[in-house]
């Protein structure tokens, strides 16, 4: 059966609305690591001066047969948390994600972008042993500090979700910063430019949210935006045929567990959320649990407007 009992989503979701709602967490002030990130080789051609590549329309993919689902990890805030912020469910500590990241390795997993999972997915790319995707999500200064330098010593890229409005504000990353994670290998998805709950918008306001904010991100990094997360996970069918309508490859909820097309939809696909406090241990004992497992289609929106229930899988794997 799922590994997500009743008990277990009812948490989970409490813990989404709670953490990640329109309120971003107000993080201590920005401290540099002891250690500078390591120097990244300058790309050929300064970002700035790259042509805009055109954005791709997703193609109706057909599944490779042995497409495997693919853990996402979900992070906002590298740091440690602070004492009495109901947010502090966000942060994870700069030494627990060093730690989870040498778990994930010595384990045998290979971090990997989105595009790559996707490529995999559809029979474009092999896949390693245990690919997983590391995803960082509104654009906090500590990611450049702390999980740039962290995956860089492996040779990993990460995927940035990005606030496009969060850009140059306190606590965020700048524009320059965020050329470096491009050149470093990592892939910028889209985020939204305000992050607003979607399923109060319509119109052109929706579609400055999301179609806005990829060419934002297109016009000042030089880079395709082919991936769309849903601000606190909130979507529904309107939402979700606005984001399809805009040509993403894909989309990421908040809902627990593996990515997995066949069974979720490219544009509802799961994340494993890292809590605060979780040590690598835990983390891998999270990520066999699900592997052990079928994964489901997740619910037509989110949060779902019924009592919150598990979800069933036809078999068990």
């Amino acid at each position: 059966m799922r590994r997500l009992c009743a008990s277990a989503v009812a948490s989970t979701l409490l813990s989404l609305l709670v953490g990640c709602g329109s309120g971003p967490p107000v993080g201590p002030p920005r401290a540099r690591p002891a250690t500078p990130p390591p120097a990244l080789t300058p790309a050929a051609t300064p970002v700035a001066q790259r042509p805009l590549p055109t954005p791709t329309a997703a193609p109706n993919a057909q599944w490779a047969a042995t497409a495997p689902p693919i853990p996402i990890l979900m992070y906002h805030v590298i740091a440690n948390p602070p004492a009495n912020d109901p947010a502090n469910g966000l942060y994870v500590s700069p030494s627990l994600l060093s730690a989870q990241v040498s778990a994930l390795a010595a384990a045998g997993y290979e971090a990997i972008t989105l595009q790559r999972a996707y490529d995999i997915w559809s029979g474009a790319a092999a896949r390693p042993p245990l690919p997983v995707v590391l995803s960082f999500d509104d654009g906090y200064i500590s990611v450049y500090d702390h999980a740039l330098p962290t995956l860089a010593a492996r040779g990993w890229p990460g995927v940035l979700n990005l606030q496009v409005g969060r850009i140059g504000v306190p606590g965020g990353l700048t524009a320059t910063e965020i050329a470096a994670m491009v050149r470093a290998g990592w892939e910028i998805d889209d985020h939204t430019v305000t992050h607003p709950d979607l399923t109060r918008l319509t119109g052109p306001r929706l579609t400055r949210e999301i179609s806005g904010a990829a060419g934002d991100i297109r016009r000042q990094f030089g880079v395709p935006v082919h991936f769309f997360c849903y601000p606190a996970g909130r979507y529904d069918p309107a939402v979700v045929a606005a984001v399809r309508a805009a040509g993403f490859l894909g989309a990421t909820t908040t809902w627990p567990g593996d990515a997995y097309p066949p069974t979720e939809g490219l544009w509802t696909l799961d994340r494993v959320r890292v809590v605060a406090g979780e040590s690598g241990a835990a983390l891998l004992a999270n990520l066999r649990n699900n592997a052990r497992a079928l994964p489901a289609a997740p619910p037509v929106r989110f949060p779902p407007p019924e009592a919150v229930q598990g979800r069933r899988s036809s078999a068990v794997v």
